[in-house]
This record gives C-alpha cells, sequence and structure tokens, in this order.
C-alpha cells in the first residue's frame, strides 16, 4: 500500500529558471537536444550524508546516460531516467565535500542516440556555488514517538522522483531547455506511527487499527493558514480507495500555512470535518491543526508533509492551486534512528514486525528513505 501521490497531469504557468546551457565548443545538435532545470542546486542533509540535490530536465531522441565530472574527474554516472518518449527526467545527489566546492561549475557530458542513429555526446556546465546554506529546522508535525518516514529524501525515494507532468513540456528561453513538469513533494516525508513493531494492530484492515490514525497534527514552524480543505471523505478500508483520484482530492483534506520566509508548510490527508484552523489564522510552532486520516491519494493512514518555495510570492485560491509549486529542503534539531526498513516496506502485507538496529542520535538533518526514527 504505497503512500505516494498519483502522477497526475496538471497545467502550471509558473516557471524557474537557471542557467544550464550547453557549451558552444559541442556537437550543434540544438535541434534535437535541450536541457533545463525546473529550480537551482540546493544542499540536502540526511541520515546518509550531505548531498547536493538538482534536477536535470532532457529532451533528446535518445538519451543513454549522463556523466557529471568535478575539475576533470567523473564522480557520477546516471541512466536511472524516467522517460516518457523523448523526455528524460535524472534527479541527481552529489556526494556534498566537507570543505564545499572549490571550482564553481559542474560538467554534465550526456550520450545520447540522433533520430538517425548517431551517437552524440553533449557537454552542458551547470554554474555551482561555493558553498550552500544548510536547510532550516523545522519542528516534526507529529506527536513524539516512534514513527517510520516512508518516502523521506533520497536519491530513490518515490517522493524525490515524482513529477507533475506538463501537459506539454514549457520551453525556458533562459536555459535554452525545456521543463517538463514541477515536484512540490521532492523532499515529502509520509509518517505512520510504528508501535510493537508494526503500524497497525489486528489485521489493519480498519482505520481505527492504525496506530496514527486520528493523532493531532501540528504546525512544523508558525505562521498564517493560507487555505484548507475540510470535505473530502477518509478511504474506510486500507489499501482500497473509494473514489477515483484526481486534482480536485489528490492531497486530500489539506492545510497550507505561510511561514515568515515565505515557504508553505503543506499538511496532507487530514481526516475530513478535523481541521481546527481556517484561512486567516495566525499559528505557531506545535499547534493542533487537525487529525490524522485517510483522505485523498491515501492507501492506508498517515500524514504527507512537504515544505514548498514560493519566491514570487503565488497565491493558494483554490484547491489546485497548492500543487503547482517547488519544493524546498528543511531540516530536524535532534531524533534518533533506530533502524530503516525496505522501501515500499507498506505495500506488501503481512508485515514484517520491525526491531531496532541501532539507537543513532541525529541533529539538524532530515531522515533518509525508510527510516525508522524515534523523537
Amino acid at each position: 500500500m504505497r503512500l505516494q501521490y498519483l502522477k497526475i497531469i496538471l497545467i502550471s504557468l509558473f516557471i524557474f529558471t537557471y542557467s544550464c546551457k550547453a557549451d558552444d565548443t559541442t556537437t550543434n545538435n540544438q535541434q534535437t537536444f535541450y536541457v533545463a532545470l525546473p529550480t537551482s542546486p540546493v544542499k540536502v542533509d540526511n541520515t546518509e550524508g550531505s548531498w547536493l540535490v538538482y534536477e536535470l530536465h532532457i529532451k533528446a531522441p535518445d538519451l543513454n546516460k549522463v556523466e557529471v565530472l568535478y575539475n576533470g574527474e567523473l564522480i557520477q554516472t546516471y541512466t536511472d531516467f524516467i522517460t516518457k518518449d523523448d523526455l528524460h527526467l535524472a534527479s541527481i545527489w552529489l556526494a556534498y565535500p566537507e570543505t564545499g566546492w572549490d571550482k564553481e561549475q559542474l560538467t554534465h557530458q550526456f550520450y545520447y542516440t540522433n533520430n538517425d542513429g548517431t551517437n552524440l555526446v553533449e557537454n552542458v556546465t551547470l554554474p555551482i556555488s561555493e558553498q550552500y546554506p544548510d536547510a532550516k529546522n523545522i519542528a516534526f508535525p507529529v506527536p513524539q514517538g516512534m514513527w517510520l518516514a516512508e518516502g523521506a529524501p533520497g536519491s530513490t525515494s518515490y517522493h524525490t522522483r515524482a513529477i507533475f507532468p506538463y501537459p506539454e513540456p514549457i520551453y525556458d528561453p533562459e536555459q535554452d531547455g525545456y521543463v517538463i513538469g514541477n515536484n512540490p513533494q521532492r523532499y515529502a516525508i509520509d509518517y505512520a506511527e510504528i508501535k510493537n513493531g508494526l503500524p497497525y494492530k489486528n489485521d489493519g484492515l480498519k482505520l481505527e487499527d492504525w496506530y496514527c490514525y486520528n493523532l493531532p497534527i501540528l504546525a512544523a514552524e508558525g505562521g498564517t493558514v493560507l487555505f484548507t480543505e475540510n470535505t473530502i471523505p477518509d478511504h474506510q478500508t486500507p489499501g482500497e480507495l473509494d473514489y477515483p483520484i484526481t486534482a480536485d482530492n489528490v492531497t486530500g483534506n489539506v492545510i497550507y500555512i505561510e511561514h515568515p520566509d515565505g515557504s508553505i508548510g503543506t499538511y496532507c490527508h487530514l481526516i475530513p470535518n478535523s481541521i481546527v484552523v481556517q484561512k486567516g489564522d495566525v499559528v505557531t510552532t506545535g499547534q493542533e491543526l487537525g487529525r490524522l486520516g485517510n483522505s485523498g491519494n491515501s492507501s492506508a493512514p498517515h500524514l504527507h508533509m512537504h515544505v514548498l518555495t514560493n519566491p514570487e510570492g503565488k497565491k493558494i485560491q483554490k484547491y489546485e492551486d497548492g500543487l503547482y509549486f517547488e519544493s524546498l529542503p528543511y531540516a530536524f534539531s535532534q531524533f534518533k534512528k533506530l533502524g530503516q526498513l525496505p522501501p515500499g516496506y507498506l505495500d506488501e502485507p503481512p508485515l514484517t514486525p520491525f526491531t531496532p538496529t541501532k539507537n543513532e542520535e541525529f541533529n539538524n538533518v532530515l531522515p533518509a528513505e525508510s527510516d525508522v526514527i524515534e523523537f
């Protein structure tokens, strides 16, 4: 029972730009090869290390691989593209050096086959900063306890690699490339509480069997409520959807809170009629917002929470507007990692009970994909 959004088709007029242009010295095949970034690189710290993270949106007939080079040295070969026709998405996670980057440029070599069968290589340089700031800390949006951080940020996480594609790629003249779509949930976490090694009692076939169901959802950071939806039904049987999922209900009952720095906390899948705040309310960190549920694109009770970036001050006036943003990394000041479950652990019941294998304390980082944490 995967706790993830559908890859639905959305329309957006919001385009992020960043300088990532092909070298003039390489093969001149701009009519068939393009590359763009939806947003600038960022530094992400999780329990597995520090990373420079960015996406490449590539339009090429048949893409084979991308080699990433720093100062002439190969540091990553990427082949795990999400591909549809001649559109390709690469989610790049590069180990972040402890002292930062001396040379403020990465080189990408794209190996692809043109429409006439010719094998080509295109060189693209990406400016990078010598140092990137650490992400800001937020509080946990659920009560203290032991929690599975399903889909937490990592190079293979289904949140990190998701995309909400546009009906047609949007050409960005600043980059001379096409932006395929956006990803508001790139650094999202799906929270499911663990007790006695499992997320539920009995057979887990009732909502009330799940330990996290109906727990309070807490503001991870104070701010002003921008929008809420409070009327979408819970699916009544874990593992089954009671209604079709569309752009009008995908996040379920949801709350958007604008923080003082302009970022937006997003809380999804709450119980209908449980939200106790409304548009315009000013909330404080730790304040109860509503109750954890199973509404929208949710296959079992959980909280999906992420943080959006909003440099242009976009408004959320209707439900679909909340899907048209990009994402922002964040961190937690303190938690313990008790172990890690296989990705997709919740997908294949009956579940094997979790047994802690470590008790490692972390500060100012995120959990990694499928970490089991305690705070």
